[in-house]
């Protein structure tokens, strides 16, 4: 955490700083990610935060949809059964979606 990091002035967290979680394996699938998530949720770029620590269940109540819906819309678009991810942090789904796309060419 870092001096500058906003401090919480009011509330049960008063006094505690906040940090937003890194980006930097986000970033690396920049373009990936863009496409993931407007194919699964429908969000342009600009319209979603999403950092390392991102999950599916982050995205729950989108549209209505549970966590099995969009493993089931992530098989129907990409091809790829990522249910096995017991959190489904969407890093990791990304770094999947990456080797299976180079396994395809």
């Amino acid at each position: 955490m870092t001096d500058d990091s906003p401090v919480i002035r009011r509330g049960p967290l008063k006094g505690k700083r906040v940090e937003c979680a890194s980006m930097s394996g986000i970033d690396a699938f920049q373009e990936l990610a863009e496409d993931f998530m407007l194919d699964i949720f429908g969000f342009e770029p600009g319209e979603y935060l999403i950092t390392d620590l991102s999950s599916l269940r982050d995205f729950v109540g989108v549209d209505d949809m549970e966590v099995v819906d969009m493993l089931a819309r992530i098989r129907e678009v990409y091809g790829l059964d990522v249910a096995d991810l017991p959190n489904g942090n969407l890093l990791e789904i990304f770094r999947r979606l990456d080797k299976h796309r180079a396994d395809q060419q």
